[in-house]
């Protein structure tokens, strides 16, 4: 578990920053929002940080904040840093019950950065779970279960991003590989929004979406579970859709025989 400690804080140049902030450190009063996005880069992780499930972050001693990992990223401007990726975990998680406002493990040195062994409660919570995929991922199901799941996505990850302060535009007609474009100052993300009617985010990719995910440092996929029970929102870095993608099928030109 990566375990980071945070200063009080301070306030950045939005200009020279690499994510675009105008603070960042802790404040008594921060939302969990406001808290990852000042905190979440830019960082000297080294390779180890991208083994990691989970990174906790505290101020004082304490814990502050738990945020389960969807990748590891070199940050825009400076490729020896990097930025986490990852959904904050909220009051009712196992992980973050057992960590958010406990005493944070110690850690010696100067060096914010910090690793900590994972305790056996702390096997992936998911993976303690029974899935059932079936017609339950994106793309698997009857087409109008799909759209329904689809439409259901793009408004609650909209919704997410407004609440955030990003301003959401709708390119999904546009073909580029993703689906919102959301802004926040000098910051952009490319968005492709995927839903899925179950619990896991397994969904089918486009060559082109692909593509984005190849070249375009903005892009991230978002995907929906439990779209239309109980919408949660994980988030994936390109680096994890490029390596995990498998491809289904093959395209072949019988005219060529």
């Amino acid at each position: 578990m990566l375990h980071i400690r945070l200063g009080e804080l301070r306030q950045v140049d939005p200009v020279a920053d690499d994510l675009g902030r105008s603070v960042v450190g802790y404040r008594e009063g921060m939302t969990d929002a406001q808290v990852y996005e000042a905190n979440r880069g830019c960082w000297r992780l080294g390779a180890r940080a991208q083994d990691e499930r989970y990174a906790i972050f505290s101020f004082n001693g304490i814990v502050r904040q738990v945020v389960e990992i969807s990748s590891v990223e070199p940050a825009p401007k400076r490729s020896m840093r990097s930025v986490v990726y990852g959904r904050v975990l909220g009051p009712g998680e196992r992980i973050h019950d057992a960590y958010v406002n406990q005493p944070a493990p110690e850690s010696r040195g100067r060096n914010p950065i910090s690793y900590v062994p994972d305790t056996p409660d702390m096997a992936t919570p998911e993976q303690s779970e029974v899935f059932h995929v079936g017609d339950n991922g994106a793309g698997f199901g009857d087409p109008a279960s799909n759209r329904e799941v689809e439409l259901v996505a793009m408004s609650f990850v909209s919704g997410q991003y407004a609440v955030d302060g990003w301003i959401v535009e709708d390119v999904s007609a546009l073909n580029l590989g993703w689906d919102i474009t959301a802004t926040k100052g000098p910051r952009v993300r490319h968005v492709e929004v995927k839903g899925v009617a179950g619990s896991v985010p397994k969904v089918l990719v486009t060559r082109n979406e692909l593509r984005a995910a190849g070249h375009d440092l903005d892009w991230l996929l978002v995907v929906v579970t439990d779209a239309l029970t109980g919408p949660r929102l994980h988030e994936f870095g390109p680096e994890q859709i490029r390596r995990l993608a498998v491809p289904l099928a093959y395209e072949v030109d019988l005219g060529k025989a």
